[in-house]
C-alpha cells in the first residue's frame, strides 16, 4: 500500500478539524480522488479564515496577496514550501484547473476584511456563488465533472454558503459583522439582530426564512441536473443533503437562530450521507 504523503495527511487533518462536513463527503469519494479534494478544501480553509486570523485589514490584504502570488507561481511551475501549496501542485499536475477560478476564490474574500454588508439579496447570492459555488465547482472538476454536473455543483455550493451564513449569524453579529442584506433589513424592520425583543426576533426570523428559501431554490436547481451527473461526482454534491438537515433544524426552531442545536445531529449527518450513497442521490 502506498504511503500517504505528509502534506496530504496534513491537509486532511485540517479539513477534518475546520470543515468537518466537507471532510465527511470526501470519505464517500473514490480513494484516488480524496488527496485532491483534501488539498483543495484545505486551500479554501486557508483563504476563508483570513478575516479570523488577522488583527487589521491591511494584514489580511498581505495574506491574500501571498496566496495570489503562490497560485500564479504554481502555474509558472514553482512551488513554495507549504503543505497546502504542495497539495495544489499535485492537483495541477494531474488536472487542468482554471487559474482564474482559484484567483477569484481569493479575491472573493477581500470583502470579509472590511465587514462589508451586502446591500441586496442578489449581492449576498453573488458572494455565495464566488465562495461556496466556486469551491464546489472546482471540487467537481477535480473528479471529472462537466457541463450539467458542474452547474449542479455550483448550485450546491451556493446553497451551502447561504446556509452557512445563516448558521453563523449569531457569531458574526457578536463580532459586528452583518451578512444580512440591507434591503431585507429595511423591508422587515430589523434594526439589531441581537436585540432580544419580540419584534426584532420576528423580523430576523422572516429574513432568515427568505434566505433559507433561496438556499432551497438552489438545491432544487442542482437536483434537476441529477440525470447528467456521473457516479464519481455525486459525493461532491452530497453537501446538499446536509444543507437540507441544517435548514430543517432552523425551520423547526421557527428561524430563531439562538434556539437551534445544529451539533445535536452529528450522527444524523453521517447517516444522511450514507443513505444518499446507497440511494445514489444527493
Amino acid at each position: 500500500m502506498q504511503a500517504i504523503p505528509r502534506h496530504i495527511y496534513q491537509c486532511a487533518a485540517t479539513v477534518r478539524r475546520d470543515d468537518h462536513d466537507r471532510y465527511l463527503t470526501v470519505l464517500h469519494a473514490r480513494t484516488q480522488d480524496r488527496p485532491a479534494l483534501f488539498g483543495l478544501y484545505a486551500f479554501n480553509i486557508e483563504i476563508a479564515k483570513t478575516r479570523e486570523v488577522v488583527s487589521e485589514p491591511a494584514l489580511g490584504e498581505i495574506r491574500l496577496q501571498w496566496w495570489r502570488e503562490t497560485v500564479e507561481q504554481l502555474y509558472a511551475g514553482q512551488c513554495r514550501e507549504h503543505e497546502v501549496v504542495k497539495a495544489l501542485a499535485d492537483i495541477l499536475a494531474a488536472r487542468p484547473l482554471p487559474q482564474a477560478a482559484l484567483l477569484d476564490l481569493i479575491d472573493a474574500r477581500e470583502g470579509d476584511l472590511y465587514d462589508e454588508q451586502p446591500q441586496t439579496l442578489l449581492e449576498l447570492e453573488a458572494y455565495a456563488e464566488r465562495t461556496g459555488g466556486g469551491i464546489q465547482a472546482l471540487a467537481a472538476l477535480c473528479v471529472g465533472a462537466t457541463n450539467g454536473a458542474l452547474e449542479a455543483a455550483r448550485h450546491v455550493g451556493i446553497a451551502w454558503a447561504l446556509t452557512g451564513l445563516v448558521r453563523a449569524l449569531p457569531y458574526h453579529a457578536r463580532q459586528g459583522r452583518v451578512y444580512m442584506p440591507a434591503d431585507l433589513m429595511r423591508e422587515e424592520g430589523l434594526v439589531d439582530p441581537l436585540r432580544p425583543d419580540r419584534e426584532q426576533t420576528e423580523a430576523l426570523a422572516r429574513i432568515l426564512r427568505r434566505i433559507g428559501d433561496r438556499a432551497r431554490g438552489h438545491l432544487i436547481c442542482a437536483r434537476q441536473k441529477a440525470g447528467a451527473i456521473a457516479a464519481p461526482v455525486r459525493p461532491i454534491l452530497r453537501l446538499a443533503c446536509l444543507a437540507d438537515g441544517y435548514l430543517a433544524c432552523l425551520e423547526r426552531s421557527d428561524y430563531v437562530p439562538d434556539t437551534v442545536n445544529y451539533e445535536r445531529g452529528a450522527l444524523g449527518r453521517q447517516l444522511r450521507l450514507t443513505w444518499a450513497g446507497l440511494t445514489r442521490k444527493f
